[in-house]
């Protein structure tokens, strides 16, 4: 198998769209021997690796529309806006994952971590996965201000996409020569920078980290830098770029079961009509 990267970035519930893009893979026996995501890309890797299909749509759109996913009840059950727990459960409960074809499968996946002990994005293999509490996954999903960080492997960890929003280096690291980079955002998207209130709850949240403030503050500069690094490996054709062809007007917090199962197909359909140009890429006969 040739040295071609799958890095997906997160992004909430816009994360149906990667899901869609999976499903099709899956369909076209489409793999590869390294993958990388964060957040909301990190969970649903999980279900590509373990070449679960059902498991993508329910992650994807079920999972993420439903209510006590997010608001009052995760507030009081787990102390976070985001019930990650609650989530992971409903998505077990439905469609548990393959363990077994998940653990001895070729691909590789990385989950990047942000360790809140010593501020630094780490970067875990599928060695660090245990299937019943799944910890890496629900540290990979703790949204930053909305959830509370989580104990995993001695240190304090939370969404890596404080600092890494796309994993392309992770994938450099690894040795790939070749990228696929899934986004769920639309063309011409440009992140903003961090509202003066959220510097605000960093500061309340953790008082003693300064260096927190400080990733939160050039977060929008570091998406960028990590967006240009992208688009310098495509003009080198070592980079193809998967996005949404259209703007739905759906968001990171978007739980409307219809407008997420049109997310879905968009990313399945997308995926179908550029089918010639990603075996191309990827040196598919």
């Amino acid at each position: 198998m040739k040295k071609i990267g799958l890095i997906c970035e997160g992004g909430g519930t816009k994360a149906a769209y990667t899901c869609g893009v999976l499903s099709c893979f899956l369909d076209e026996n489409i793999e590869f021997p390294y993958t990388a995501g964060i957040s909301a890309g990190a969970e649903v890797l999980l279900a590509f690796v373990a070449k679960q299909k059902e498991r993508l749509r329910i992650t994807g759109v079920d999972a993420a529309c439903d209510p006590a996913a997010i608001g009052v009840k995760p507030l009081l059950k787990e102390h976070g806006l985001f019930g990650i727990h609650h989530v992971m459960k409903f998505i077990e409960d439905r469609a548990p994952l393959d363990y077994e074809t998940f653990v001895n499968s070729k691909t590789e996946l990385d989950v990047g971590l942000y360790n809140i002990d010593n501020n630094c994005v780490e970067y875990f293999g599928k060695e660090a996965f245990e299937p019943l509490e799944q910890k890496l996954i629900v540290a990979a999903c703790s949204l930053f201000i909305l959830n509370r960080p989580v104990h995993f492997q001695d240190h304090l960890y939370m969404d890596a996409g404080l600092v890494d929003m796309i994993p392309i280096e992770q994938s450099l690291r690894k040795g790939m020569e070749k990228h696929v980079f899934i986004s769920t955002k639309e063309e011409n998207y440009i992140r903003k920078p961090a509202g003066a209130y959220q510097i605000h709850v960093a500061r309340l949240m953790y008082p003693g980290n300064k260096k927190i403030r400080e990733n939160l503050r050039i977060r929008h500069i570091n998406y960028a830098k990590q967006w240009r690094r992208i688009q310098e490996l495509e003009k080198q054709g070592k980079a193809l770029v998967l996005r949404p062809s259209a703007d739905y007007g759906v968001t990171r917090y978007t739980h409307d079961e219809k407008l997420l199962g049109k997310w879905f197909e968009l990313g399945y359909e997308d995926t179908q009509k550029r089918l010639p140009l990603i075996k191309e890429f990827m040196e598919i006969k």
